[in-house]
């Protein structure tokens, strides 16, 4: 009895550190964040005055945490002394420290609260660690390139699926990546995108499970599975600037920024055979600069039945306001990786001086999303960019894939699947003249597609 007693006290010391956790975790999360504003580069009166903002809120979290272990240490003490085991057992015993240990381990094994988006607390931590310091990310790419650029040769070539969400780039880029001609970001990269080949070294996943992604639209992921994860990349290098209250602007990279990204692409490529393959539906914003420095790399552009797409993108936009409303870290996680083709933070593309103003939850804002999107990839076509329907995709998906393998040189290989039928109910509340304006692009685009129709 006095050992259950013991293990008792211990467990309910530890169930209050457990219960009041969150203290710890925003210790971590101020001292990390004290710690990137000291790397910043911004200039010293604004550096100096968040560094003093942050140590205080560093030490203000640091009291806590010191409140929370002496009332987690009065507890035990208290628990013990009023059962008189300081002279009743042998604290030092086996028995003894068996006691404590189970009683201090069983809080941390019992699931208090079960996260409904599949990450602990504990990842969610590491994630706001890492994806929301910016400087940290840069000084751990700085050591990246330096380690690991050296051992891969410098290749111009490169390739990136893009388009509006549900174009079916995600579907192509994974074909793609199945034939092993092509190197890219995959989920076990993160949170630590700007560091792959160190954080490789620590955390290796092994298994292999697949589960819906939150799309739910049949696309099964794991760890392994390669995503759109590249953007972060360019955020940190733009320093969000491109990224406005309710819309995604053009923007030119330097000289330095394609520098860097040449250099994200050699630490990405597992060896010089490889080809850099990323998916990112926001590379039209930079694409007119970045052929300024290079024109070897490939842009396989996916555009869809207008309507269709549409109505697949306002289905998306509503199913992820309330995924996001329900579980506010999906919003956090799709903010750090650059994604806003739809949710609560959904901004549109700017391409030009206007911006579209019907209502996001209507058809006929998604409708003018198309247009205004696939007129700009109209006027931007060049050698660079690959232009695929998707509807040609679905139905053969093997000539497609192989098409773009033959712009790259590289052999044709076989696709062991069938084709997709596409079942999505289009709505009938929408702009006619605007569907026709629609159309009317979509059958010119089809006109010049990169393969015989």
């Amino acid at each position: 009895m006095y050992y259950l007693f013991l293990a008792f006290s211990f467990l309910l010391a530890f169930s209050v550190i457990r219960f009041l956790s969150v203290v710890f975790r925003g210790l971590a999360l101020n001292a990390i964040t004290l710690l990137n504003s000291m790397l910043s580069a911004e200039e010293d009166d604004v550096k100096i005055s968040k560094i003093q903002h942050h140590a205080f809120q560093t030490m203000k979290s640091l009291f806590l945490v010191i409140l929370v272990i002496a009332l987690s240490a009065g507890i035990s003490y208290g628990l013990i002394s009023l059962g008189s085991l300081w002279y009743t057992i042998d604290l030092s015993s086996f028995k003894a420290i068996l006691a404590i240990s189970v009683g201090a381990t069983i809080p941390f094994i019992i699931p208090f609260n079960r996260s409904k988006d599949g990450y602990s607390e504990l990842s969610k931590l590491l994630h706001r660690m890492i994806l929301n310091n910016d400087e940290i990310s840069k000084k751990l790419f700085k050591r990246e390139v330096k380690k690991y650029s050296n051992d891969r040769a410098d290749k111009n070539q490169f390739l990136i699926v893009t388009g509006l969400a549900r174009a079916g780039t995600t579907s192509l880029m994974t074909d793609l990546f199945k034939t092993q001609h092509f190197s890219s970001l995959d989920y076990a990269n993160m949170p630590f995108l700007m560091a792959p080949n160190s954080w490789k070294k620590w955390y290796k996943p092994k298994s292999t499970k697949l589960k819906e992604r939150s799309h739910k639209d049949g696309l099964m992921i794991g760890l392994n599975s390669v995503e759109a994860l590249e953007e972060h990349f360019f955020k940190i290098l733009a320093k969000d600037d491109y990224i406005k209250e309710d819309f995604l602007t053009s923007y030119n990279i330097s000289a330095k920024d394609y520098e860097d990204y040449m250099n994200y692409q050699k630490i990405i490529r597992t060896s010089d055979d490889k080809i850099y393959l990323a998916k990112n539906n926001n590379f039209m914003l930079r694409h007119h600069s970045l052929k300024t420095f290079n024109t070897d790399y490939k842009v396989v552009v996916l555009f869809r039945e207008p309507l269709t797409h549409a109505t697949s993108l306002l289905n998306q936009h509503k199913k992820y306001k309330q995924l996001q409303e329900n579980q506010p870290f999906v919003l956090e996680y799709m903010d750090w990786l650059g994604h806003h083709e739809f949710g609560l933070h959904q901004k549109q593309f700017k391409f030009t001086n206007s911006l579209i103003a019907s209502d996001k939850n209507e058809l006929n804002f998604w409708i003018s999303s198309w247009v205004n999107y696939y007129e700009y990839v109209a006027t931007s076509l060049s050698d660079e960019i690959i232009l695929i329907c998707y509807e040609d995709y679905c139905k053969t998906p093997q000539t497609i894939m192989n098409t773009v393998l033959s712009h790259l040189q590289k052999e044709k290989t076989s696709l062991e699947r069938e084709p997709f039928n596409n079942k999505t109910v289009v709505s009938k509340d929408f702009d006619q003249a605007l569907v026709d304006r629609a159309n009317k692009l979509y059958n010119s685009l089809k006109a010049k597609v990169s393969y015989a129709n």
